[in-house]
């Protein structure tokens, strides 16, 4: 993840920041690419995103693309907890773009395009000599790992990335938690 976010943050800045936003929030790159900024909201000295749409862009023209009255899923409607890294993304998107909508805009304050960052990822994972699948789902996974591996409970990862489901959140989770069974064992040995 550091090595992808290093590569980015020196190519494309805009990438970049949406990359590390997926990944600290656990969004869909549809979600977030939809994200106003009145969607970010401080309570109690939290701040906040309400996840309530994502991003209509099938057969519509970029220019006219917008939030969606409905997210993926009925469950997928949340609101979620920013760490303050996100803040920080916030705040920078906020002060330095030119975008009266859209947080994750190109220059035009046009919705970062899905289809572009995956072709940015399909380079990036070449250059990197990364030799697993690389597209912006990755980021979603990877905050559902490193969860589990802070032993996060299931039933509040599920709840943050908003499953419905917690097939696919438990196949993750478990998978993360055989490793750190399988790291405690080793240190066992060496008792």
């Amino acid at each position: 993840m550091k090595a992808l976010l290093d590569y980015t943050y020196k190519r494309n800045k805009n990438y970049a920041q949406l990359f590390e936003w997926l990944y600290l929030t656990g969004s869909r790159v549809g979600e977030a690419t939809a994200l106003n900024f009145n969607d970010v909201y401080k309570k109690d000295n939290r701040w906040f995103v309400n996840i309530d749409g994502t991003l209509e862009y099938n057969h519509i023209k970029i220019s006219q693309q917008k939030k969606s009255e409905h997210t993926k899923t009925a469950s997928s409607t949340r609101t979620v907890i920013l760490p303050e890294k996100a803040v920080k993304i916030y705040f920078d998107r906020k002060h330095n773009h030119n975008s009266r909508d859209f947080i994750f805009c190109t220059q035009n304050g046009t919705p970062i395009q899905t289809s572009a960052v995956n072709s940015f990822l399909r380079t990036a994972k070449n250059n990197l000599k990364i030799d697993k699948p690389l597209s912006s789902h990755i980021f979603r996974h990877t905050h559902i790992s490193k969860l589990a591996e802070l032993g996060v409970p299931l039933y509040v990862i599920q709840k943050r990335v908003g499953h419905s489901n917690g097939n696919i959140t438990r196949q993750i989770y478990l998978h993360v938690t055989q490793n750190v069974i399988n790291e405690e064992a080793a240190k066992l040995d060496n008792l």
